[in-house]
């Protein structure tokens, strides 16, 4: 095409269809592109959401654990408890029994051994 020569309305019809080819051509690749790019972000994010819910069971998992732990101890603190309980008491039964004791002791002369 000459340079000198007037544009005809064909001319720039053609040069437009092919601007719009290639622009169209490009934001097509483009628009693939953000696709696919989203399909990889949405992919990842389907797999961390899989890890949260993992996770959160196993947070499920361990606090019941925390709880029967913790019931196993209380229980055994009773069990402890209890069992001093019972010594402070045969401890206070036995000195009354060897009170009683050395007054019998004394007043049948009997000697009572060191207890």
């Amino acid at each position: 095409m000459n340079s000198d020569a007037p544009i005809t309305k064909k001319d720039l019809d053609s040069a437009i269809a092919g601007a719009v080819e290639s622009i169209s051509e490009v934001i097509g690749n483009f628009a693939n592109q953000v696709d696919a790019r989203f399909n990889q972000v949405d992919a990842r994010f389907s797999g961390i959401e899989n890890e949260i819910a993992e996770m959160k069971q196993d947070i499920i998992d361990l606090n019941a654990s925390h709880e029967r732990l913790l019931n196993t101890v209380d229980a055994f603190v009773k069990r402890i408890d209890d069992y001093e309980t019972e010594q402070a008491a045969r401890d206070s039964q036995f000195a009354k029994l060897l009170e009683w004791a050395r007054k019998v002791s004394e007043k049948t002369g009997i000697p009572l051994e060191n207890l």
